[in-house]
């Protein structure tokens, strides 16, 4: 296992890709999984300089896009880049996944990370059936590209579809070029016990964020804080082990997004369980063991303005996990 770093945790630096690929060897990391936050360019000279900086500091790199649906907002910006460096972007979905698989080739970065929705997904009304059956069609195609370009497809568990879900998508696609970019802490979206989730996972597991939340009691149910990993509730090292388990060679990637306030689960909602899946009873039980000795708060935590004041929290989150991962993460990393 080696320890890198997740580019979305950089977002508020003013960083391009190439000071992504400096500050994590500055901070002693061994390489970048990289969003598309950081990137002002697709074109093959600007590609090419990442490329370089990577393996002349000998760092992996790792590429993600967005949403593989054109109508989430987290497709336009790589449409976007796509469309400026001279790609054909009136095409069909897929056809899109494909043109990122090639950016990433271009990289050199073996691996793709990249979404279907979000956590507010259920909320705002999808219907997560047709959404799944919509992302299986394109990823079925796209994943036959990938097999012949030799990338493999990671998709990130970005609380929209369950655990449970984004297994049966897996088994539907039936491409050895599909697997998932395991979110450690978003698992917790699901509200079951994060170890029996990490082991569904982990035998297609090509990537990770690795992050943490710590568990708050609210009024209305739970709620998800951002914090420093080690700082939270999350069992991280139980996480990591039973990744390692099943691909030693997984990368363990540090995201940071302390910027915004508590995700709140407001399961205590009468209609709460009507847009999300219920959790069996003993995770629940979980999440309620850890919140339900706090205290309530008193004043909710508001996001922090976006920019240099919450680049100096993030950073700060960012050093202190490196510092705990290295600490607690000894046994499983690699020099």
């Amino acid at each position: 296992m080696k320890l890198g770093l997740e580019s979305f945790s950089t977002r508020n630096s003013g960083l391009d890709p190439v000071g992504v690929l400096n500050l994590a060897a500055d901070l002693g990391l061994q390489g970048v999984l990289f969003e598309l936050s950081p990137f002002n360019s697709f074109k093959d000279d600007e590609l090419d300089r990442i490329k370089k900086t990577a393996a002349d500091k000998g760092l992996y790199l790792e590429f993600g896009m967005g949403s593989i649906i054109h109508r989430h907002p987290m497709a336009e910006k790589g449409r976007d880049l796509l469309a400026d460096a001279g790609y054909d972007i009136t095409i069909s979905d897929a056809q899109v996944v494909i043109d990122h698989l090639k950016i990433a080739q271009k990289l050199g970065a073996p691996i793709m990370r990249c979404v279907g929705g979000n956590l507010f997904s259920r909320d705002e009304g999808y219907d997560m059936t047709a959404l799944a059956d919509e992302a299986v069609v394109i990823l079925r195609e796209a994943c036959k590209a990938a097999e012949d370009m030799g990338v493999k497809i990671a998709m990130e568990n970005h609380a929209d579809f369950t655990i449970r879900e984004y297994a049966s998508i897996r088994t539907r696609i039936g491409s050895p070029a599909y697997g998932f970019a395991v979110d450690c802490a978003n698992i917790a979206f699901d509200l079951d016990e994060p170890v029996k989730l990490a082991r569904m996972l982990a035998p297609f597991a090509f990537t990770t964020h690795f992050k943490d939340y710590s568990i708050l009691r609210t009024k209305d149910g739970l709620a998800l804080e951002n914090c420093a990993v080690g700082d939270g509730e999350m069992p991280a090292v139980a996480i990591a082990e039973t990744l390692a388990a099943a691909n030693p060679d997984i990368n363990l990637n540090i995201e940071i997004h302390s910027e915004w306030a508590p995700f709140t689960l407001n399961i205590f909602d009468p209609d709460f369980f009507q847009t999300h899946v219920s959790p069996p009873g003993e995770g629940l039980a979980w999440y309620l063991e850890k919140s339900w000795g706090k205290d309530l708060p008193e004043t909710w935590p508001s996001d922090i303005p976006p920019g240099e004041e919450s680049w100096k929290v993030e950073l700060d989150h960012l050093k202190r996990s490196i510092a705990w991962a290295k600490e607690n993460l000894s046994h499983l990393l690699s020099s």
